[in-house]
C-alpha cells in the first residue's frame, strides 16, 4: 500500500512575493472523529459505573434519612392539655401504655421502644405506666368469657386487662398464669404488669396509649365481624374483633373518666409467611381476615366514627416497608432491630413532647 504521508511534499517557499498555499482543515472529518470519541468515552463510563454498582451495596434509607425527610403520614392527633379539661389534674400527666412484643423487644438491655420513650419523656411532670406484654394481643380469642383454664391468653388481651384494672380483681389473671406456657411467655413480666395495674386509678390517668404490633394480623384475628346481619350494632359488641375491642374499651373508659385521652399507635410494617413459609408483604397478603391495611383501617374507622381518639401512623410514618424491611426487622419479619426501634420511639417521643 502506498504511504501517502511519506510522499507528501510541502510547497517550497518562493521569493519575490510568491504566495504559500494554505491547508484547509477537513472539518466534517474532525467533527465526526470527535463525536465518535465522545461516544466511546461515554460507553466506557457507563460500563464502569455499572460494574461499580454491581460490586456495591444496595442503598437503604437510614434513621438519619428519616430525620430529614418529611414523611407523608395520616396522623390524626387531637391531644389537648390535661389542665384544660380535667378538674382533678394534679400537674402530672399520667400515661398508661398497653402493647405487646415490638415495644418490649430489647428491654433486657434497656433498649426497647418503651425504654427509649420513657427516658426522653418521663419527668416530674410526666409519669409512664408501661404495661406492654410480649405475647399478648389487642383482640380477645373468644366473643364471650371463657375460663382461665381453657383460654388463659384471653385475660391478658386489652379488654380483660382494662376490665379487671377497674375492678382491681386480678384473680382470673393470676389463675391464667398457671396455664400459660412458660417457655413462650415471660411469666415474671406478666406478674410485673399486674402489679403496675394494681396501682392504676383511672380517675387519675390522663392518656391511654395502645401500642400493638402486627401479631393480631399474623394470627389471623378478625378486624371486624364478617358473619353478621346488622354490622353497626354487632360490630361494637364483639371484643374478639379489633373494631369491637376498641369500641368497648373506649366506651367503658369514658363512663369512668371522660377526660382520658386515647392514642392508638398503628402497627409498623411487618412480613407475613405464606403457605410455603416464605416471607411476604403484609400490605398484600391476606392471613384469613384481610391484610394489615384492613386492620389499620378498622382502627381508624373506630376512631373517626365513635370517639375522638388520636391516631399515630407508624405504618407510613417510619421508613420500614416491603423494600427495606429485611434491613430493619429480624428474621421473623416483625421484630424490630435497634435502628427500627429508635425510629418508632422517636415518633412517640415527638407526640408526647410536642403535642401534649
Amino acid at each position: 500500500m502506498q504511504n501517502n504521508r511519506s510522499n507528501h511534499k510541502r510547497p517550497s517557499s518562493a521569493k519575490g512575493g510568491s504566495h504559500k498555499k494554505r491547508r484547509v482543515p477537513n472539518y466534517p472529518r474532525i467533527i465526526g472523529w470527535s463525536m465518535g470519541l465522545i461516544l466511546v468515552i461515554a460507553v466506557i463510563a457507563i460500563v464502569l459505573r455499572i460494574c461499580i454498582w454491581d460490586k456495591g451495596k444496595e442503598y437503604v434509607m437510614t434513621a438519619e434519612d428519616y430525620e430529614r425527610i418529611n414523611l407523608d403520614t395520616i396522623d390524626n392527633v387531637i391531644l389537648w392539655p390535661s389542665e384544660q379539661i380535667n378538674p382533678e389534674y394534679d400537674g402530672v400527666t399520667d400515661v398508661l401504655v398497653f402493647g405487646n412484643d415490638s415495644f418490649r423487644e430489647g428491654s433486657d438491655k434497656g433498649e426497647s421502644i418503651m425504654d427509649m420513650f420513657k427516658k426522653e419523656v418521663e419527668s416530674d411532670k410526666v409519669k409512664i405506666y408501661d404495661c406492654c406484654l410480649p405475647g399478648s394481643y389487642l383482640t380477645s380469642f373468644n366473643e364471650t368469657e371463657e375460663s382461665p383454664e381453657k383460654c388463659p391468653e384471653d385475660y391478658f388481651t386489652l379488654f380483660w386487662l382494662i376490665l379487671n384494672t377497674k375492678s382491681k380483681d386480678f384473680s382470673k389473671q393470676n389463675t391464667a398464669l398457671n396455664y400459660l406456657d412458660s417457655s413462650k411467655y415471660d411469666i415474671d413480666r406478666y406478674k410485673e404488669v399486674l402489679g403496675i395495674l394494681e396501682g392504676v386509678n383511672f380517675d387519675k390517668i390522663d392518656v391511654i396509649m395502645l401500642c400493638y404490633d402486627g401479631h393480631d394480623y399474623l394470627f389471623g384475628k378478625k378486624p371486624i365481624n364478617y358473619n353478621i346481619d346488622n354490622p353497626d350494632n354487632a360490630q361494637t359488641e364483639n371484643v374478639a374483633t379489633e373494631l369491637g375491642a376498641l369500641y368497648v374499651l373506649v366506651n367503658f373508659i369514658n363512663n369512668i373518666n371522660p377526660n382520658i385521652q386515647f392514642v392508638f399507635v398503628s402497627p409498623a410494617f411487618c412480613y407475613a409467611k405464606n403457605e410455603n413459609g416464605k416471607l411476604v408483604s403484609s400490605a398484600k397478603y391476606d392471613t384469613g381476615y384481610g391484610t394489615i391495611g384492613e386492620y389499620i383501617y378498622t382502627a381508624r374507622y373506630t376512631i373517626n366514627n365513635y370517639y375522638p381518639m388520636s391516631y399515630v401512623d407508624i405504618y407510613n410514618g417510619v421508613l420500614i416497608n416491603e423494600d427495606n424491611g429485611k434491613h430493619y426487622l429480624e428474621n421473623d419479619g416483625i421484630t424490630p432491630k435497634e435502628t427500627a426501634r429508635k425510629m418508632i420511639a422517636n415518633r412517640l417521643i415527638y407526640l408526647l413532647k410536642e403535642r401534649l
